[in-house]
């Protein structure tokens, strides 16, 4: 019989607070052959419960019936979390689950999402309207998803309180009429491309998507997917797991995000479902994985990118594909309330801003002797601030020695929260990249949303978006000459970030904000299903 918990589990159970909840009356209800369900009531901690075979005649004074469509196996703490639901006042509470026999797959539910879920505590009133609309009112499978079409007040508790000893199906993270769209990230962290793909999720809903993303465990954008309405399964081997193939042919989208997705694309080239592949990768990106990618890609499949760079960083080793446009899309952020950071110690002084971890492929070090080579008098008037872990040893020690050369100029934070970053775009007066190999610096974009001008180099994505000297300056070459020249050109003409605020802000609403984005997706959403109907209208 099962007896353990996944390790998640266990982590769980143990932040887990004692709920009072022995007055509230359960029954659980689970009539095909559930031993591990029936096992580990044994356990549970809330005792005011009795199994039941037959739902026609239940007693006086119960509140409410768990509903067990298959046998799965509860934490001890299930029927308290189910109790103190009904408690504050739900009719249907749904939870996470864990799958598989070593418990690494985990499924997490969004809140409106209660879709699928195989185990669930319904409420005696909404027992009694799902059994009167079903066709068979004893079916567990079909009261459940009547009970997440009827109730009037539904509650997903963020918790994995049951286990499956089986891998998950489609049918866990999908109604059974609606369309639906799998996003596949090999990350979850909070790194540009999981974060762009989690404004993907609200413009798939409006599309009539019910959105599901594959992935490995949380590295902190997990729950930005949840809040945004996507069901999220994490699974440590999410790129090439066998969970991946069957989940991905019963939806009717696949979004690949990034060349790191490869193997993927691989293996549904050219198969039953339409795939976006959504790429972000610099040059870089493809060193140790471009022989993976297929000589030809099939019509099922379509390749966008976030804009020039991106683009000509598969088209060096794919120069015939046909690859669309789709730039990301951010948050108006001026508009949110956020955190205010001190940059006092910039004395009043214009602040230039650079962020990002420190790499040659980011280039602090051309930006650290762009700074040496202005003239005394024009460093002098302006200062500069490197934001940033320090990954490369060596190029954060020259960002220190520049800032001991020039204490009151020159100033190193390693890392500052999501607010200060807005804060900070709020108040400096440009952004600048000097980057050797960059698809789309975010960092430059969010200094756009509060209309600051941004001097970047001619290889990141965003140079083949600026008009120059309009809403921003493009230098060439990696040269930190000309990179302090336009800088100089910028210190030199103190309202000259003022001028173009209109513009830089301009240029965010038509590339990168929420409408422009929407649109975007839509239209290669809709290209690709074109492209997979061909002239006989069918894949």
């Amino acid at each position: 019989m099962y007896s353990t918990y996944s390790p998640f589990q266990q982590q769980q159970l143990a932040e887990q607070p004692y709920q009072d909840t022995q007055r509230t009356w359960l029954a659980v209800y689970g009539p095909a052959r559930c031993p591990a369900l029936a096992a580990s009531m044994e356990l549970q901690l809330h005792r005011k419960f009795q199994l039941t075979a037959a739902l026609d005649e239940l007693p006086d004074g119960l509140d409410g019936v768990v509903v067990a469509s298959e046998d799965a196996e509860c934490l001890s703490t299930t029927l308290s979390y189910f109790a103190a639901a009904l408690q504050q006042g739900a009719d249907f509470a749904f939870c996470d689950a864990v799958f598989g026999f070593e418990g690494d797959t985990l499924l997490y539910r969004a809140a409106a999402r209660p879709q699928g879920t195989r185990c669930a505590v319904l409420s005696r009133g909404l027992l009694a309207r799902c059994r009167a609309a079903a066709r068979d009112p004893d079916d567990p499978a079909a009261l459940l998803r009547l009970a997440a079409e009827l109730a009037h007040s539904p509650l997903h508790i963020p918790q994995a309180l049951v286990r499956y000893r089986r891998e998950p199906e489609a049918t866990d993270l999908f109604s059974a009429g609606g369309k639906r769209a799998l996003l596949l990230s090999h990350v979850l962290d909070m790194t540009g491309a999981p974060i762009v793909l989690v404004s993907a999720v609200p413009v798939l809903r409006q599309m009539g998507y019910e959105v599901a993303v594959l992935g490995p465990g949380d590295g902190g954008s997990l729950p930005l997917f949840v809040e945004a309405g996507a069901a999220v399964v994490t699974h440590p081997d999410c790129v090439s797991s066998s969970m991946l193939w069957g989940l991905a042919t019963a939806a009717d989208l696949v979004v690949a995000n990034t060349i790191v997705e490869v193997r993927a694309v691989r293996a549904l080239n050219g198969g039953p479902v339409p795939v976006l592949w959504w790429l972000h990768d610099a040059f870089v990106g493809y060193g140790y994985i471009s022989h993976l990618i297929p000589r030809q890609l099939e019509s099922n499949v379509r390749v966008c990118a976030v804009g020039s760079h991106a683009t000509a960083a598969m088209q060096a080793h794919r120069p015939d594909f046909a690859i669309g446009q789709l730039i990301y899309g951010l948050p108006d952020y001026a508009q949110d309330p956020f955190e205010p950071y001190d940059i006092g110690y910039a004395g009043g002084l214009p602040l230039y801003v650079s962020v990002g971890a420190f790499e040659m492929r980011k280039g602090q070090d051309i930006l650290v002797e762009a700074i040496r080579l202005l003239p005394d008098e024009v460093r002098a008037k302006a200062a500069f601030l490197f934001v940033g872990k320090g990954a490369d040893k060596r190029l954060l020690a020259e960002v220190r020695q520049l800032a001991e050369e020039y204490p009151r100029n020159v100033f190193y934070v390693p890392r500052l929260t999501r607010g200060e970053i807005k804060s900070l775009m709020d108040q400096c007066a440009c952004t600048v990249c000097s980057s050797r190999d960059d698809p789309m610096p975010t960092f430059i974009t969010e200094g756009l949303i509060f209309g600051k001008p941004g001097i970047v180099s001619e290889h990141t994505g965003t140079a083949g978006l600026i008009t120059e000297g309009v809403d921003g300056f493009v230098y060439r070459g990696d040269s930190p000459a000309a990179l302090a020249e336009a800088l100089a050109k910028m210190i030199g003409h103190p309202g000259l970030a003022a001028r173009m605020a209109p513009a830089c802000r301009a240029l965010y609403e038509r590339y990168y904000s929420k409408a422009a984005f929407a649109a975007s997706l839509k239209a290669q959403v809709n290209a690709l299903l074109e492209q997979c109907a061909g002239p006989d209208g069918g894949l």
